[in-house]
């Protein structure tokens, strides 16, 4: 190792010590135990007493959970207030609140300053302190006296209750990533790149003024003590968001820490995304073995024409391997004439006599193959010994070396989906990257996981921007939610929305040629249809 290196280490390896013995970084000041109380009322609807919260919605006040509208929905998590629907949402912080001079709406309603008797009447009412009503876009809300007075309590403190991170000068993100073990030289790499990018960044003055400062935070040695260290990172060092944080094997362990500690996760590393319903703050770059496998039976369907031959999808049985094909069944849906036909079987156990005899039963000229390397080749094998020779789709993921011993008769009949390929690097990108590389002695090795993090750092920092110098979570989220084909130069465009977490939604499918013992690209990125 070089001196270089090993300092870098040790600089890696320190960094998370450092932060947690001084303690939280740019976060905000504690809150009491009542403000507390307030904040998960305001942004979660939900009393942590185990009271009954209850919205009263519209003019027939419509009964709903308080957690379906929370404050924070419409007042966002400063209390400034977040046009929805053509209806925007005053700001609600305490300052504001109680201004001596009282209050002149845009609709003419006037009434004097709030005190938090008046608070409580309006949230219960919906009378303003002089009476008037307003308007009932607003839910009223019921709950105990003591759940308002923490709600209160923590309206009189929003606007200094800041995201962790943030200072005026500062923001402090962070990475999760294996510095030491089998893994160690993949992550040492990554954090060098996210360090080299973020060096660079503040050297042309940072985003709005503030620095980036990365703390990497390390792997456990096991699954427990990594998502332990992580939760101890993010609860007391300070971090504002993830980026580009090694997730293989964690995926929904991790998300599920980061939906309790609400952290948002731009760009992680991993071979196929968690559950991105339930963790809306969490931004993937590439696509996962869903998206590919529907990008699959787009294919298939495009090769076999307007006359397209039965399907045969075969995998063991397994709850990921049920997701995929229940992805490629829904892609097919309506759109070949008859179902794709099943074959199931317990792990290890395929019989690829039946799978072969099975091919010809029903004259499939296709077969979506989601196992592992030693039953791809039985099954090819098998599939040529019966005289068939259907297409053959396969994930890049589960494929350990690319089939060039196949049998000849499959020469261009095996296609692979890829979440990327080395064609995603335009020119400008491959510059950038090997400028950096140079300049910050980057390492030789481990380079897709290089790039990946490079990319990452690259979305964040669009994001940052885009959320602007008042900067949130939310903001960062929303800022996020706006890109559409984003370039970074490294991948494929990325594209967002409240409804996709997924930027590149598709795959790159290469078909292998026998012959030569090569692959060729099936046109370029196929975008989901």
């Amino acid at each position: 190792m070089t001196r270089r290196r090993l300092s870098v280490m040790r600089c890696l390896a320190a960094s998370l010590c450092v932060a947690l013995l001084l303690g939280p970084f740019g976060a905000a000041l504690a809150l009491s135990e009542a403000e507390a109380r307030g904040k998960a009322i305001y942004f979660q609807g939900q009393s942590t007493g185990g009271g009954s919260i209850e919205a009263l919605v519209g003019d027939e006040e419509v009964a709903l959970p308080a957690s379906a509208v929370p404050c924070a929905g419409c007042h966002g998590p400063d209390g400034l207030g977040r046009p929805e629907g053509g209806v925007l949402p005053p700001d609600i912080r305490w300052s504001t609140l109680t201004k001596v001079y009282g209050h002149v709406h845009e609709d003419g309603r006037r009434h004097p300053a709030f005190d938090e008797a008046s608070v409580a009447r309006v949230l219960a009412s919906g009378l303003d302190p002089a009476d008037n009503a307003i308007d009932r876009a607003m839910p009223l809300y019921r709950m105990s006296d003591d759940d308002m007075a923490d709600l209160i309590a923590y309206l009189k403190v929003i606007e200094s209750d800041l995201d962790p991170g943030i200072s005026d000068s500062t923001l402090q993100v962070g990475s999760l990533l294996p510095l030491s073990g089998p893994r160690a030289r993949l992550g040492q790499a990554m954090a060098q790149v996210l360090h080299a990018h973020f060096s660079d960044l503040n050297a042309r003055g940072g985003i709005y003024g503030r620095r980036v400062e990365l703390l990497t935070v390390p792997y456990g040695e096991s699954a427990d003590a990594t998502l332990d260290t992580l939760r101890d990172a993010l609860r007391r060092a300070g971090i504002f968001a993830l980026v580009g944080a090694y997730t293989v094997g964690l995926d929904e362990q991790i998300l599920d820490v980061l939906r309790t500690e609400q952290v948002p996760l731009v760009g992680p590393f991993t071979l196929d995304p968690g559950d991105q319903l339930s963790n809306a703050a969490v931004f993937y770059m590439y696509p996962g073995f869903d998206e590919q496998a529907r990008t699959l039976a787009d294919q298939a369907l495009d090769i076999a024409g307007s006359d397209p031959a039965p399907i045969v999808i075969v995998g063991p049985q397994g709850a990921r391997v049920d997701r995929v094909i229940a992805a490629v069944e829904d892609q097919l849906r309506g759109r070949t004439p008859v179902a794709p036909v099943q074959v199931r079987y317990a792990p290890g156990e395929l019989d690829t006599k039946a799978l072969a005899a099975t091919v010809g039963e029903h004259g499939a000229g296709a077969v979506f193959f989601f196992d592992r390397q030693p039953g791809l080749d039985a099954a090819l094998d098998a599939l040529e010994a019966a005289g068939q020779a259907p297409r053959m789709y396969l994930l890049s993921s589960l494929v350990s070396e690319l089939p060039f011993e196949a049998p000849p008769v499959f020469d261009d009949r095996i296609f692979i989906a890829y979440p990327t390929l080395s064609s995603d690097i335009d020119d400008q990108g491959r510059a950038a990257y090997r400028d950096l590389a140079q300049r910050h002695g980057l390492p030789p090795e481990h380079v897709q996981a290089q790039i990946a993090a490079y990319a990452a750092a690259k979305l964040l920092e669009e994001g940052l921007r885009r959320a602007g110098a008042r900067l949130d979570r939310t903001r960062l989220v929303e800022g996020l939610e706006a890109l559409y084909a984003f370039r970074t130069g490294l991948t494929p465009p990325l594209t967002y929305g409240p409804n996709r977490r997924i930027g590149a939604r598709g795959a790159h499918v290469v078909a292998i040629d026998l012959a030569n013992k090569t692959y060729q690209p099936v046109g370029g990125w196929h975008e989901l249809r």
